[in-house]
């Protein structure tokens, strides 16, 4: 059986943090799973994370992403702030793989459910799910993205000089990220991936999913709200968190089934896993209830 080439990407200090214990879970999740083949882009010095990594049978590729020169002027400019590099290096998945034509990539904060079933879709670019509500395909979410590699490579110095034209100008650039750069360069370009291989724990409950993503409230955010050490006077970390306790028994309800389904791949994992669900339970019962803003989560990056 062909295995499914699966990119994620990070960068050092990214690697030391709970955006590193996401990879790791990430990569126990495929093993549990099968049928990927995995590859980590990293920029920076390795350390024992790349050594874990490799004895889990990760391929690491030394990457850096299109354009780092305009991203560092732009930044030494005061008018873009690049939050990690790592989120960039998807971009060079194209650059990197000369062998395949379709490739999966997925963010750090993942965990696989089921093997990949996607050999059947080749997208025109590639295929993504979308951001808040899997009914709302204004823009999509670059979290996972099935990718045509050799499309992809087609279409990269077109997308370099886009990034660079943006980057150049300094309103535009204070607001860009990956995912605003994805959206507004292949706007109308892309395909629609069933949101079962993009789902988010706060839309509840689904057994047939694929790859559930972690976008918003990370472990380590859960584990600091039901801590009681949450910053709720911050809007950022204030939407961030409401995803969270908006939807607490979702969240609890998969942390637990992640915890079951890993005890055979890394019982300390799982363990791990359960305490944060186990602390949810306790967190709801002693919170007192708030009321949440999500408005934010209708947001539309383009008019209809």
């Amino acid at each position: 059986m062909t295995l499914l080439r699966w990119y994620f990407a990070i960068d050092a200090p990214g690697s030391t943090g709970p955006v590193g214990d996401h990879a790791r879970l990430a990569v126990l999740s495929a093993r549990m799973v099968g049928g990927l083949d995995p590859f980590m882009l990293y920029h920076g010095a390795e350390g024992e994370f790349c050594a874990w990594m490799r004895a889990h049978g990760v391929t690491i590729i030394h990457a850096e992403p299109p354009a780092l020169d305009a991203m560092r002027a732009a930044r030494a400019a005061g008018h873009f702030t690049a939050h990690s590099i790592g989120h960039w290096l998807r971009l060079a998945i194209p650059h990197i793989d000369h062998d395949a034509t379709l490739a999966l990539y997925t963010d750090c904060d993942v965990v696989f459910l089921r093997r990949p079933r996607l050999g059947q879709l080749t997208p025109t670019f590639f295929a993504a799910a979308p951001e808040f509500a899997p009914d709302r395909w204004n823009y999509f979410n670059s979290g996972v993205m099935l990718l045509n590699l050799p499309a992809m490579r087609a279409s990269a110095p077109a997308l370099e000089s886009f990034l660079r034209d943006r980057l150049a100008d300094s309103a535009a650039a204070g607001q860009l990220d990956d995912q605003i750069l994805l959206n507004q360069a292949y706007r109308g370009h892309w395909e629609r991936l069933n949101p079962l291989y993009n789902w988010k724990p706060y839309w509840g409950f689904a057994p047939d999913a694929a790859i559930l993503h972690f976008h918003g409230a990370k472990r380590a955010v859960i584990d600091a709200i039901c801590a009681q050490q949450w910053n709720w006077n911050d809007p950022v970390a204030a939407s961030i968190g409401a995803l969270f306790d908006a939807h607490r028994p979702a969240y609890q309800t998969w942390l637990s089934y992640l915890g079951d389904q890993l005890q055979s791949t890394d019982f300390t994992a799982a363990l791990s896993l359960h305490a944060t669900a186990s602390a949810i339970a306790h967190y709801a019962r002693n919170a007192p209830p708030r009321s949440h803003d999500l408005r934010f989560t209708e947001f539309r990056m383009f008019p209809e």
